[in-house]
């Protein structure tokens, strides 16, 4: 892969970014995890939108709209479960795998030990409040065993979070990219066969499948990667880093604590709209294209954070600028392009889920339209989370969730799919705004004055 990086880099990357790749130590960095990464999670991501194709496809558009909706539940219980301690477990396993390994081995203790007890505990209130779940919350009791299916999906995918996490911070991107390809593997075969043998049940029971196998393997290339580090995992003395769970992990928990709810709460509104979970299912259609272009800034965010956590702590704020600006260049250079040719065929793109879900082909524009800007967001996110600067993105996201839910109380019950798809790109386009005017006022302030900064050294 090393030896390819840089003719890839030409072949996927304008002039104006691959010039300065072969010249920049820091730049190489990024281009080789990035590589690894975009590798193992394009075909893992293209393995799990056949899936879902195929799935829409088996289930129909209501069906598949109660799939996308304990989805979008699962993933409010995930937030509780995981406690924001993937991203935790990637900014400062960077920040010390090579200073300071004991104190490295010391936080990926905590982090496991706390992600397990909260995964178990938040998988079983699921289970135990199932039949309430679906009465109340989803207004469809129907789907109690569905909701009690998705726990095993939740823990699951809770600790294979946590293991990337930890991998990111060592940079084992090549890893990473391995893993995703085998649950992308597992999960299409898994989710095609059983939503045929039983319905949305099935279709959880697939994914959770998916994300238990590379969960597995990876334990083994996991504890290769900490040996070669020389990084114990011990918990003795892994107490003394809990100020980090208040100052970083708390932060980032209440980040995600706005945004996966608002899509929950827009999703389950439109489910009570008229035509219901039809229209639930043209927007969970539309939808499963926005993610795959996302996730190219994604990872480029998380391969980042590690370089932007060092050079923000050496001072360099002139590198970790050009950093930024370089991931923007390259997200609007990618994804762009990728947006555009598919908007055009939305109609056939549409079709491809079956009867029913041609008309979505506006909302299918919509959600397109809104993945740079959600990907400009994401990169800019990702640049005040290496400053340390978790509760400055908990307040953009209070604002973008706040504008969702108010354009789509507005006009959901009156155009359904088609109005959720215009509060979703109007607020992210606030989204892109607010957190790229925080990264450059805050990377302007002195090292010296954060006081953030000083409490993580402290620890």
């Amino acid at each position: 892969m090393g030896m390819t990086a840089g003719s890839l880099a030409r072949a996927i990357l304008p002039s104006f970014i691959h010039s300065r790749i072969l010249t920049s130590p820091i730049a190489k960095r990024l281009v080789s995890g990035s590589l690894w990464s975009l590798t193992g999670s394009a075909t893992s991501r293209i393995l799990v939108l056949i899936a879902m194709v195929l799935a829409a496809r088996t289930l129909g558009p209501a069906s598949f709209g109660e799939f996308g909706l304990i989805q979008s539940t699962l993933g409010v219980a995930g937030l509780m479960a995981g406690l924001g301690l993937g991203g935790t477990a990637t900014r400062f396993v960077a920040q010390y795998a090579n200073s300071d390994p004991r104190q490295a081995g010391r936080i990926i203790a905590l982090v496991t030990l706390v992600s397990w007890s909260a995964a178990l505990a938040v998988s079983g209130l699921l289970v135990a409040a199932s039949a309430y779940i679906a009465r109340i919350a989803l207004a469809a009791p129907e789907l109690q065993s569905a909701v009690a299916v998705g726990a095993l999906l939740l823990l699951v995918m809770t600790i294979r979070g946590i293991q990337s996490g930890i991998l990111a911070g060592l940079e084992r991107f090549n890893i990473i990219a391995r893993l995703n390809v085998l649950e992308g593997a597992v999960s299409l075969v898994g989710v095609v066969a059983l939503a045929r043998l039983i319905g949305v049940e099935g279709a959880l029971l697939g994914l959770a499948l998916g994300s238990a196998v590379a969960w597995v393997v990876g334990r083994r290339f996991l504890a290769e990667a900490l040996r070669e580090r020389d990084i114990e995992v011990s918990r003795a003395g892994c107490s003394q880093h809990l100020r980090i769970l208040s100052g970083y992990s708390l932060p980032s928990l209440m980040a995600n604590l706005v945004a996966t709810p608002v899509l929950w709460f827009a999703m389950a509104f439109l489910a009570r709209s008229e035509h219901g979970y039809a229209e639930l299912g043209i927007y969970n259609a539309a939808y499963q294209w926005h993610g795959p272009i996302v996730f190219i800034p994604m990872i480029l965010m998380s391969v980042s954070i590690p370089i932007l956590v060092q050079e923000w702590e050496a001072g360099r704020l002139h590198r970790f600028r050009k950093v930024i600006s370089g991931m923007c260049g390259a997200t609007l250079a990618i994804t762009l392009p990728v947006v555009i040719p598919i908007a055009v065929a939305s109609p056939w793109v549409m079709a491809l889920y079956g009867h029913g879900f041609e008309r979505g082909w506006i909302v299918l524009i919509l959600l397109l339209a809104a993945a740079p800007l959600h990907a400009l967001a994401k990169i800019a996110s990702g640049a005040l989370l290496g400053m340390n600067r978790a509760w400055s993105v908990f307040g953009a996201n209070l604002a973008w969730g706040a504008s969702l839910c108010a354009i789509s109380l507005w006009l959901v019950p009156a155009h359904g799919a088609l109005g959720l798809g215009i509060a979703f790109v109007t607020a992210y386009a606030l989204l892109a705004l607010t957190t790229l005017a925080l990264v450059v006022s805050r990377s302007r302030a002195t090292r010296g004055s954060s006081v953030s900064t000083e409490e993580c050294d402290q620890t």
